[in-house]
């Protein structure tokens, strides 16, 4: 029991660590693309919350489902336990 439970939060942590890791450039690329086009402060909520996160949630789920022995094995290299 307790070892599932571990393995749980090993890989809920895993997931939110991937999706951070590939939100925040999604989420500059986004604001950066309304910079360059000079579109009004007032989309920026909506492009992050509509085009950036979901892509970012995609391709989280792309890398986790084809690279998952190898981001383990790069966290369980930097982590002690």
């Amino acid at each position: 029991m307790f070892r599932t439970f571990v393995d749980l939060i090993f890989v809920v942590s895993v997931a939110f660590t991937v999706l951070a890791f590939v939100s925040i450039p999604c989420m500059i690329l986004s604001l950066g693309v309304l910079f360059v086009l000079g579109i009004d402060d007032r989309f920026v909520s909506p492009v992050v919350a509509y085009i950036a996160f979901p892509e970012a949630v995609i391709i989280s789920g792309y890398l986790l489902l084809h690279y998952w022995r190898q981001i383990t094995e790069i966290i369980k290299s930097i982590t002690p336990w």
